[in-house]
C-alpha cells in the first residue's frame, strides 16, 4: 500500500495540524491580519463532529452557523477535506446539490458546506469583498473556515495535508479572499465565477503553493439578482476570471488552470468534477508541482494551463468640449466604466443617464458643458484631472478602481452640480453605492 501524505511528511503535517488547531484555541498565525479578533472566544466543535446532513446552531465568532456535510463511503479518517461556499440566494445544502458535490464525497472527500450569514459589506453574502483600508478587518467567515478545519482535523481525523476549498459566484468571491489568507493551510482551491478584485490583503504577500482552478461559464457568464436590499443587474464574470488567473500566476509555484465553459452561463462546471477532483488530489500540501493533463474532450469546457487574457476593451473616445475639464472627466468615466466589460453592464442605466453609451460620449460632454462651468464644478473637474488616470486595458473591477477613487476624492461633499448629477445616478445603483462612498456624504 502506498504511504499516505500523513506518513510521508510527518513534520509538515504536524505543523499544519498545530496551525489549524491554534485557530480554535489561541488565534491565527497565518497570512494576513488575524481574524481571531472577530471571535469572542474559542469555538467548540460540535459534539461528535459534523454528522451527515445538517449541523445547525453552531456558535462561531459570535454567530450561529449552519453546516451541511457529505461523508465519504469509507469514513472520514485520513480523508481529504473540501469546504464549499454557496452562491447568493442559496444555503450549503442547495449549493452541494447544484454543484454535484456528492461526486467529491464518492471519491473519498469529507465535504463541509457552510451556509452564508450575510456578513459581506460590499455584497451581503460572504465577507469576501473589502473596501480599501478594510482588507485586514476581523472577518467572521474566515473564523468559520478556521473552526471548520480545526474540527474536521480533531473530530474526523481528516488529512491536514489535503485541505481544499471552493465556491461559486459569491462563494467564488470568498474563495479568492480565503486563498490569499490561508494558503499556508490550503492545498488547493476551485474559484468558480468569482470576483478577484478587492479580495486581496493589503499588502498582498506571496502565497504558499497550491493547486488553483479558476472556472467560469463562458463569455455569457452573467448574473442578475439581489441579496437583501442590494441588487445587481447583468454582472459578468469572464474578465474577473482573467484577473484572478493573472493574480495567482504572479506568485509562481501554483498548479494553475483556467477553465471556461462553452456558453454555459453562470454555472459551476459540474461536468469537470471528476477532472477537478483528480487535479486537487494530485498535489497534497507541500508536494512539488505536477503536470496535469487537460480534461477529456466533450465536456463543454476549454481548459488552459496558467492564466488567460481578458478580451480587449470596447474603445470610446470623447471629443472636445468648450468647458475646461469636461473632455477629461467624460473620458475617465468612459474608460473606467463604459469600456469595462465587468462594470459597464452593471452601470448601463446610470451611464446612459449621464449621456454615455458604448459608442457615444456626446451626451456626457453636453451635460458637463451645461453643469461644469461654475467655480465649484471647475474645482472638481480640475481635481479629477489631477487623479491617476484609468487604463481601459485593465479588466474587471480593478480596472475601474482609479475612477472610483477619483470620484470619491473629488466629489465628496462637493456642492457643484456636475458632481451632484454623477453622484445622484451612482447612489441609485445599489451594487455601486458601496464603492462610491464619497457620493454618500454629499
Amino acid at each position: 500500500m502506498r504511504p499516505s501524505p500523513l506518513h510521508r511528511r510527518p513534520a509538515a503535517v504536524m505543523v499544519a495540524l498545530i496551525v489549524v488547531l491554534c485557530s480554535i484555541v489561541g488565534g491565527w498565525s497565518g497570512v494576513g491580519a488575524p481574524p481571531a479578533a472577530a471571535a469572542p472566544g474559542p469555538a467548540a466543535c460540535p459534539s461528535g463532529g459534523f454528522a451527515p446532513g445538517w449541523t445547525k446552531g453552531w456558535a462561531v465568532a459570535g454567530q450561529r452557523r449552519a453546516v451541511y456535510a457529505l461523508h465519504p463511503p469509507g469514513g472520514a479518517a485520513g480523508a481529504p477535506l473540501f469546504v464549499a461556499f454557496n452562491g447568493t440566494g442559496e444555503d450549503g445544502a442547495r449549493f452541494a446539490s447544484r454543484a454535484r458535490l456528492e461526486d467529491f464525497a464518492a471519491r473519498g472527500f469529507l465535504v463541509l458546506a457552510p451556509s452564508s450569514n450575510g456578513n459581506g459589506s460590499l455584497w451581503p453574502v460572504w465577507d469576501g469583498l473589502r473596501a480599501p483600508g478594510q482588507e485586514g478587518a476581523p472577518n467572521a467567515d474566515l473564523a468559520l473556515f478556521d473552526a471548520l478545519v480545526a474540527c474536521a482535523v480533531s473530530a474526523h481525523a481528516v488529512d491536514p495535508a489535503r485541505i481544499y476549498a471552493g465556491g461559486h459566484s459569491a462563494g467564488g468571491i470568498f474563495t479568492n479572499h480565503l486563498a490569499q489568507r490561508r494558503s499556508d493551510v490550503l492545498a488547493g482551491v476551485i474559484v468558480a465565477s468569482g470576483i478577484y478584485s478587492q479580495t486581496s490583503p493589503a499588502p498582498r504577500p506571496p502565497l504558499d503553493s497550491m493547486t488553483v482552478l479558476v472556472t467560469w461559464g463562458g463569455d455569457n457568464d452573467r448574473w442578475s439578482g439581489r441579496a437583501g436590499a442590494a441588487a445587481v443587474s447583468d454582472m459578468r464574470f469572464a474578465d474577473e476570471a482573467a484577473v484572478a488567473g493573472r493574480g495567482y500566476a504572479a506568485d509562481g509555484g501554483h498548479t494553475l488552470w483556467s477553465c471556461g465553459g462553452a456558453g454555459l452561463g453562470h454555472a459551476w462546471l459540474g461536468a469537470l468534477n471528476g477532472w477537478m477532483i483528480d487535479a486537487l488530489l494530485a498535489r497534497p500540501k507541500g508536494a512539488p508541482a505536477v503536470v496535469l493533463a487537460p480534461p477529456p474532450a466533450g465536456l463543454r469546457a476549454q481548459c488552459t494551463a496558467g492564466a488567460v487574457a481578458a478580451a480587449a476593451p470596447v474603445g470610446l473616445r470623447c471629443g472636445p468640449s468648450p468647458v475646461a475639464g469636461c473632455t477629461a472627466a467624460c473620458q475617465q468615466i468612459a474608460d473606467g466604466a463604459v469600456s469595462n466589460r465587468t462594470v459597464g453592464p452593471v452601470l448601463r442605466r446610470e451611464l446612459r443617464a449621464l449621456g454615455l453609451s458604448p459608442d457615444d460620449c456626446s451626451g456626457c460632454l453636453e451635460a458637463c458643458g451645461r453643469l461644469g462651468g461654475g467655480p465649484e464644478a471647475q474645482a472638481a473637474l480640475a481635481c479629477l484631472a489631477a487623479q491617476p488616470q484609468v487604463d481601459p486595458a485593465v479588466p474587471g473591477i480593478a480596472g475601474a478602481e482609479p475612477l472610483i477613487a477619483a470620484i470619491n476624492t473629488c466629489c465628496a461633499g462637493a456642492p457643484d452640480p456636475w458632481c451632484g448629477a454623477v453622484c445622484g445616478e451612482l447612489r441609485g445603483n445599489l451594487a455601486a453605492r458601496g464603492y462610491f462612498s464619497g457620493c454618500a456624504v454629499r
